[in-house]
């Protein structure tokens, strides 16, 4: 059981890559999109569009719930791992993941609750660390899995 969600996980890793770096282009061409820098008035200060300025907020909330969603099946998993898989290895990898899942979920938190303050593509650089750092105890779990026989 465990190596088919080490399995299925590791290549939701890299698709979760993929999620982050388009939502993270999606969120940084709404903001671009939203600012004209190009127009000022006849004070000489600028114009704003107000009507396009929430089209980031909304992109950056909607990434954050996707990526929650990826950030709690990891957590599912890796207690899963606490559970089956009874070497020390595994264990120790299992806390560490579950330790920064618990961060990441929560850096999520922050970004759902206020979107106009802390946008996806600021914080895409920290999710794509995460998914290396998954990247590789997807690929510890899976060798685990195997020798455990889970």
């Amino acid at each position: 059981m465990m190596r088919a969600f080490y399995l299925t996980l590791l290549v939701l890793t890299i698709v979760f890559a993929g999620v982050e770096i388009f939502y993270a282009e999606e969120v940084s061409s709404a903001r671009w999109s939203s600012d004209d820098y190009n127009s000022y008035n006849s004070y000489g200060s600028s114009s704003y569009d107000y009507s396009n300025s929430y089209a980031d907020d909304e992109k950056t909330t909607e990434a954050g719930f996707i990526t929650m969603a990826f950030f709690l099946i990891y957590i599912v998993v890796f207690v899963l791992s606490l559970i089956k898989i009874k070497k020390t290895t595994m264990k120790v990898f299992a806390i560490i993941g579950l330790s920064f899942a618990g961060i990441m979920v929560l850096w999520d938190g922050l970004m759902i609750s206020s979107p106009g303050n802390i946008s996806f593509d600021e914080v895409v650089p920290g999710w794509l660390f995460f998914q290396v750092m998954m990247l590789a105890f997807m690929i510890i779990g899976t060798i685990q899995a195997f020798k455990a026989k889970a």
